[in-house]
């Protein structure tokens, strides 16, 4: 039975073909259950040849697998068993969606993460995919790219002996292809990850044309924050302007976007009343409720430096712009410094 990927990009490979999604997507489930214990023997052999001249050891955590209802979500499946709704534009095929097994290695300098990076370079897992697509490793930092969350990201190609059955039919046992995911990052970037990503997920709901992109000040940008994950949204925001606030060290732009955000949450997001707060852990008294309704921030142009209509859409999507690149600018200046030189290290599972 023939097995079906994408071409010319990396891709998944599956039994069941593109006009099956779901059945794509729960065979790719399936098949990461026997690529995540090969992922993870990848990490485990590096270990053996690559060592840490410092001796510290490197943080290694493992992501677990995406969910069926994660992966559908990202193919513009919003109802399993109906799919009259599904979504048409700005979604994902199965086999587009190469993060179903992935993990993270934390390193302590900038250093040692090149070091590990360039020695992924060489192996097979890597070189059997690197001509398939320019970028088979998404580096921000080679491309120096500045003002956004910043990480190295491989693509690697594990081989996994996998069998389904397609219309009820078993396939023969078969070694196929099945792509991971491992994320290089620096342990500074704890703080800029927690912080930025309140803004960075918020640009990533933007679009313009049916088109993921976010333009703060293009009229035909609209962030739309789906109102099942609003509350979640608005507990980060408050986390990150306030955090923004203690490093602006007095930069009224800073202070301006923050006050902007601020207005925006406490006016658009609702606490619990004290009737819900009595049947709730009090951990959960001052979170966020979800709204109603989607929360939406029609884009377009701003002068901050008017100060004026604070309360516009337009105000919120250019702050919203402007702290992500204030986070990241300076947890990017942060890096710039000597670190460790040298090969990267041994790691261990936490």
């Amino acid at each position: 039975m023939p097995t079906h990927t994408l071409e010319g990009v990396i891709s998944q490979t599956t039994f069941w073909d593109n006009d099956h999604k779901r059945e794509q997507i729960e065979e790719l489930v399936e098949q990461a259950k026997l690529a995540n214990p090969k992922l993870h023997a990848f990490m485990l052999n590096l270990t053996r040849k690559v060592n840490n001249e410092s001796g510290k050891a490197i943080a290694y955590n493992r992501g677990p697998l995406k969910t069926r209802e994660r992966i559908a979500a990202k193919c513009g499946i919003t109802n399993w068993d109906d799919p009259t709704t599904d979504k048409t534009q700005g979604v994902k095929k199965p086999l587009a969606v190469k993060d179903i097994a992935r993990a993270t290695i934390v390193f302590s300098t900038i250093a040692q993460m090149f070091a590990f990076r360039d020695y992924i370079y060489t192996t097979p897992e890597y070189q059997a995919i690197k001509d398939k697509q320019s970028d088979a490793v998404k580096d921000l930092w080679e491309k120096e790219i500045l003002d956004q969350y910043k990480d190295v990201k491989f693509f690697l190609q594990v081989e996994i002996d996998f069998s389904t059955k397609v219309n009820n039919v078993p396939t023969p046992k078969k070694t196929i292809p099945h792509i991971v995911e491992l994320q290089l990052n620096v342990s500074q970037m704890a703080w800029g990850k927690t912080y930025g990503h309140a803004f960075y997920n918020l640009s990533r709901l933007a679009y313009i044309d049916g088109k993921q992109k976010f333009v703060w000040d293009d009229t035909d940008c609209v962030i739309t924050v789906p109102a099942d994950i609003s509350g979640k949204v608005a507990n980060k925001l408050r986390t990150a302007i306030t955090h923004c606030r203690s490093i602006a060290c007095g930069d009224q732009d800073v202070l301006l976007a923050a006050s902007i955000l601020s207005k925006m949450v406490s006016a658009k997001f609702k606490l619990p009343s004290s009737k819900e707060c009595e049947s709730l852990p009090a951990a959960q008294h001052y979170s966020y409720k979800n709204r109603k309704k989607p929360l939406v921030i029609q884009c377009g142009p701003y002068d901050y430096k008017k100060a004026a209509n604070q309360d516009s859409s337009n105000a919120q999507a250019w702050a919203i712009s402007f702290l992500a690149s204030f986070i990241w600018a300076n947890f990017t200046k942060s890096q710039h410094k000597p670190g460790v030189t040298g090969t990267a290290a041994n790691w261990h599972a936490k």
